[in-house]
């Protein structure tokens, strides 16, 4: 496992990156260095509902943050998440009605860690996932993901 430290020292790093990626975007962003972790903010562009995106960032960057939906009471309810939606451009959804963020970049989609994918390579190996999965290296290209697929999904789950 990474120390903490170094897991602060490359939130630092990425933090001006990530706010500047959410200022260009609108999202509301909020960096807890201490804790490691980031919750960001937007509205569902489909049903204008609030979703909120949590980064649990221990062990990061040797392994993917464990990323979640949250209400606004910090829980992570099926309620909490995008429908999966796909398009010609995007044929496929990290959005699952599992429901996970199935993404390598997400260590909770592996199986070892109570996701689906038992098929993927180890979690450390996250950055080199091969396949027709997302890629993703950093917290703005995580957000990039996350908000290239709320575009095309239909609204939240039920």
């Amino acid at each position: 496992m990474v120390p903490a430290e170094v897991t602060q020292a490359v939130l630092s790093d990425e933090q001006p990156a990530i706010a500047a990626w959410a200022e260009r975007h609108g999202w509301t962003l909020t960096i807890d260095p201490n804790e490691a972790t980031v919750t960001a903010t937007t509205t569902h562009p489909r049903t204008e509902q609030a979703v909120i995106f949590h980064a649990d960032l221990s062990g990061y960057p040797a392994i993917p943050p464990a990323w979640t939906c949250r209400d606004n009471q910090g829980n992570s309810p099926a309620a909490a998440y995008p429908l999966p939606g796909t398009s010609s451009a995007l044929p496929t959804s990290i959005f699952h009605t599992q429901p996970v963020i199935c993404a390598p970049w997400n260590r909770l989609a592996y199986a070892t860690h109570g996701g689906p994918h038992g098929d993927w390579t180890a979690v450390t190996s996250w950055k080199t996932a091969a396949g027709e999965a997302t890629q993703a290296h950093t917290i703005a290209d995580m957000l990039s993901a996350l908000r290239l697929h709320l575009s095309v999904s239909p609204g939240l789950q039920p």
